[in-house]
């Protein structure tokens, strides 16, 4: 059961706006054209206060073939509506679901908890537990209660700071641009709500007991049971992404008609995430956060048709050091062997074609018939058990690049007027 409150709230946003776009030179030895884009933006919102952001870049055509550019700039983000007015929400949820503390010895034994959970719930000490929470802890007598509400006067607005740098290469021998850029973006106070995971995040924290998670719940209860969990909406530190983007676009002739290769590639060196200041979490690699996907668009066009073939590329992901030795003993399943929990996964590729067929006098109809995921990947499995690892859903991980229904037929029928 849960209760919960009216949630309603307004708010008044002001903004100006200026852009100048300035040749430098032009027609010069090494300057076919440097041009200068400088924009600048003043926003003033009620409920926060105001701001102002800019975005500079630089577009230098050195030769023909060869072009440089850059960008650096600021934005931010101010709470939306239902972040700041949320009225008071009451749930309740089971110690079972809640703390991982129970029967932390056992599931320590069965591998369903890590080595670092079992030694932080060891370490919490309670008024019924001076010593610490025993081996065969049973948990709270009664429910805990998670409690949410908007952070109207508490929360900051989201601000970032983002630069890429990169180069061109379009020759003249052949219809093909080739690009590499390198990006950094640094968000910080990302709005963000951490759901009934709270405890689970906080025993699982290489910072216990001093991870701020650790201060959004309390063991009050009956038994030292999880009595209160205070899941607000809050700012989230610091997410910072660094890497480089890698693309090929090249078109050409071919039986008749005219075939496009288009990939692009990222490759990701950097994912910190700091919930709280000083809190750092490097999450490159992890699930959520490959450190390479990609994607592979070949097209063939003739007359008044039209044939795509794609592919979607995530690259391997692995959550086992972030777990820690992640192993477990089923004499049952394994015949007594060590196994390894499983929190990762290998490459996967998705496959989607189609076949477009235009027609009408000016072709502006088009019927369209695809498959996507036309080899019926299924996304990974993983270990089911409530490890305070992965977002799961039963055996699969909950994250966007997967694909979750399968092999899926369209079809379509569009007129352009």
């Amino acid at each position: 059961d849960s209760v919960a409150g009216i949630t309603a709230g307004s708010d008044t946003t002001t903004a100006l706006f200026g852009e100048l776009d300035i040749p430098i030179i032009a027609n010069k030895t090494g300057f076919e054209l440097l041009t200068l884009n400088a924009s600048a933006r003043w926003t003033d919102v009620d409920s926060y206060g105001d701001d102002t952001t800019y975005k500079v870049g630089i577009n230098w055509q050195i030769t023909p073939s060869w072009r440089f550019r850059a960008n650096t700039g600021t934005s931010f983000r101010t709470p939306a509506l239902f972040e700041l007015y949320l009225a008071d929400e009451t749930s309740f949820i089971s110690q079972r679901f809640l703390d991982p503390c129970i029967q932390w010895g056992g599931n320590l034994d069965e591998g369903l908890i890590s080595q670092r959970v079992a030694d932080n719930c060891a370490a919490t000490m309670t008024e019924d537990y001076p010593d610490g929470l025993p081996p065969d802890y049973t948990g709270g007598s009664i429910t805990g209660t998670v409690v949410s509400k908007g952070g109207l006067g508490r929360l900051e607005a989201e601000t970032s700071d983002s630069s890429t740098i990169g180069i061109v290469w379009q020759p003249d021998f052949a219809n093909l641009s080739v690009s590499v850029d390198y990006f950094d973006i640094e968000v910080n106070d990302q709005v963000d709500q951490l759901g009934t995971s709270i405890p689970a995040g906080c025993y699982a924290s290489e910072f216990f007991p001093d991870d701020p998670l650790c201060g959004l719940f309390d063991r009050s209860g009956i038994n030292s049971g999880i009595e209160n969990v205070q899941d607000d909406f809050i700012n989230v530190a610091t997410q910072t992404n660094k890497g480089w983007d890698v693309a090929l676009q090249w078109i050409t002739d071919l039986w008749g008609g005219q075939f496009t290769l288009d990939t692009q590639h990222t490759f990701q060196t950097e994912a910190v995430t700091a919930l709280f200041e000083g809190f750092e979490r490097d999450e490159n690699g992890q699930f959520g956060e490959p450190e390479w996907v990609g994607r592979l668009w070949l097209t063939w066009n003739k007359d008044d048709w039209s044939f795509f073939w794609g592919i979607d590329m995530i690259g391997d992901v692995s959550n086992h050091e972030s777990y820690g030795d992640g192993e477990y003993k089923d004499d049952a399943l394994y015949r007594g062997e060590t196994v390894r929990v499983v929190l990762s996964a290998d490459e996967v590729f998705y496959h989607t074609f189609s076949a477009t067929k235009y027609f009408g006098n000016d072709q502006e109809w088009r019927a369209v018939l695809g498959v996507r995921n036309a080899f019926d990947e299924d996304p990974p499995r993983v270990t089911t058990l409530d490890l305070g690892e992965l977002n799961t859903d039963g055996g699969v991980p909950i994250y966007s690049q997967y694909d979750y229904l399968g092999r899926t037929w369209y079809a379509s029928l569009a007129w352009d007027f």
